[in-house]
Protein backbone atom coordinates (compact mmCIF):
# COMPACT_ATOMS: atom_id res chain seq x y z
CA UNK A 1 0.00 0.00 0.00
CA UNK A 2 1.30 3.46 -0.90
CA UNK A 3 1.66 6.14 1.77
CA UNK A 4 -1.21 8.28 0.44
CA UNK A 5 -3.55 5.31 0.45
CA UNK A 6 -2.40 4.20 3.91
CA UNK A 7 -3.07 7.68 5.28
CA UNK A 8 -6.52 7.69 3.72
CA UNK A 9 -7.36 4.22 5.04
CA UNK A 10 -6.06 4.96 8.55
CA UNK A 11 -8.27 8.02 8.76
CA UNK A 12 -11.27 6.11 7.41
CA UNK A 13 -10.88 3.50 10.15
CA UNK A 14 -11.06 6.21 12.82
CA UNK A 15 -13.98 8.00 11.17
CA UNK A 16 -15.89 4.71 10.87
CA UNK A 17 -15.05 3.75 14.47
CA UNK A 18 -16.22 7.11 15.78
CA UNK A 19 -19.40 6.94 13.73
CA UNK A 20 -20.15 3.42 14.99
CA UNK A 21 -19.60 4.52 18.61
CA UNK A 22 -21.40 7.90 18.31
CA UNK A 23 -18.19 9.88 18.84
CA UNK A 24 -17.08 13.05 17.14
CA UNK A 25 -13.81 13.34 15.23
CA UNK A 26 -11.58 16.01 16.73
CA UNK A 27 -7.93 16.94 16.53
CA UNK A 28 -7.54 17.28 20.27
CA UNK A 29 -8.27 13.61 20.96
CA UNK A 30 -5.68 12.30 18.49
CA UNK A 31 -2.55 13.69 20.13
CA UNK A 32 -3.00 11.95 23.51
CA UNK A 33 -3.40 8.64 21.67
CA UNK A 34 -0.18 9.33 19.76
CA UNK A 35 1.67 10.11 23.00
CA UNK A 36 0.33 6.90 24.56
CA UNK A 37 1.57 4.87 21.60
CA UNK A 38 5.00 6.55 21.74
CA UNK A 39 5.21 5.54 25.40
CA UNK A 40 4.40 1.93 24.52
CA UNK A 41 7.06 2.01 21.80
CA UNK A 42 9.58 3.43 24.29
CA UNK A 43 8.84 0.53 26.62
CA UNK A 44 9.58 -1.94 23.82
CA UNK A 45 12.83 -0.12 23.01
CA UNK A 46 13.75 -0.47 26.68
CA UNK A 47 13.22 -4.21 26.44
CA UNK A 48 15.65 -4.37 23.54
CA UNK A 49 18.26 -2.17 25.20
CA UNK A 50 18.78 -4.05 28.43
CA UNK A 51 15.91 -6.47 28.93
CA UNK A 52 14.17 -3.82 31.01
CA UNK A 53 11.00 -5.46 32.35
CA UNK A 54 11.26 -8.42 30.02
CA UNK A 55 12.82 -9.62 26.83
CA UNK A 56 12.70 -7.83 23.50
CA UNK A 57 9.92 -9.08 21.27
CA UNK A 58 10.23 -7.93 17.66
CA UNK A 59 6.54 -8.57 16.94
CA UNK A 60 5.46 -6.35 19.85
CA UNK A 61 8.00 -3.71 18.83
CA UNK A 62 6.67 -3.77 15.26
CA UNK A 63 3.07 -3.47 16.50
CA UNK A 64 3.90 -0.46 18.67
CA UNK A 65 5.88 1.22 15.89
CA UNK A 66 2.98 0.84 13.48
CA UNK A 67 0.56 2.16 16.13
CA UNK A 68 2.70 5.33 16.32
CA UNK A 69 2.74 5.68 12.53
CA UNK A 70 -1.02 5.05 12.38
CA UNK A 71 -1.78 7.75 14.96
CA UNK A 72 0.66 10.16 13.27
CA UNK A 73 -1.14 9.65 9.95
CA UNK A 74 -4.47 10.39 11.59
CA UNK A 75 -3.08 13.55 13.19
CA UNK A 76 -1.60 14.62 9.85
CA UNK A 77 -4.95 14.11 8.16
CA UNK A 78 -6.69 16.18 10.84
CA UNK A 79 -4.32 19.04 9.94
CA UNK A 80 -4.62 18.49 6.16
CA UNK A 81 -1.02 17.33 5.79
CA UNK A 82 -0.12 15.07 2.88
CA UNK A 83 2.33 12.68 4.57
CA UNK A 84 3.66 11.39 1.25
CA UNK A 85 4.61 14.87 0.00
CA UNK A 86 6.03 16.05 3.31
CA UNK A 87 8.04 12.86 3.80
CA UNK A 88 9.45 13.09 0.28
CA UNK A 89 10.47 16.71 0.92
CA UNK A 90 12.07 15.78 4.26
CA UNK A 91 14.12 13.00 2.67
CA UNK A 92 15.34 15.44 0.01
CA UNK A 93 16.15 17.99 2.73
CA UNK A 94 18.27 15.45 4.61
CA UNK A 95 20.04 14.35 1.43
CA UNK A 96 20.95 17.98 0.74
CA UNK A 97 21.95 18.72 4.34
CA UNK A 98 24.26 15.72 4.47
CA UNK A 99 25.57 16.36 0.96
CA UNK A 100 24.25 13.05 -0.40
CA UNK A 101 22.85 14.26 -3.73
Amino acid sequence: MEIKEAQKQAYKVIVDYNKKNNRKNNKESVFPHLVEEVGELAREIGHEKDNYRGEFNKEKFQKELIDVIFQAMILATEYNIDVDSVLTAKIQEFRKRFDLN
